[in-house]
């Protein structure tokens, strides 16, 4: 496994778990809070899944950078920028039930 990279860590606006990828947006370690087990399972699944597609999607922009720099275009089907705004959207609006 590579090591993490702290520019795709992605802290739930709760602050009780951050998601953490690797290069190229593999999943390196999930970090939850105690307090995090006070919600319900269901907003707490959320929660990590829209902490990792954030987090994912910021190693990706890393990745579709270095095609670009390379002088080459990234295919379509690539997420970008609009992708990661609306995931991070998405992440902001999110609230941890109570259990």
């Amino acid at each position: 496994m590579t090591e993490p990279d702290p520019d795709f860590d992605v802290v739930h606006p709760s602050g009780h778990l951050m998601f953490r990828s690797s290069r190229g947006g593999c999943l390196h370690s999930v970090v939850l809070a105690e307090s995090a087990l006070d919600t319900d399972a269901e907003s707490l699944a959320r929660a990590v899944l829209l902490a990792a597609g954030v987090s994912h999607l910021k190693a990706v922009m890393r990745i579709r950078q270095e095609i670009i720099d390379a002088g080459f275009s990234p295919s379509a089907q690539i997420p970008g920028r609009t992708d990661l705004d609306a995931a991070e959207e998405e992440l902001r609006s999110h609230r941890l039930g109570p259990r």
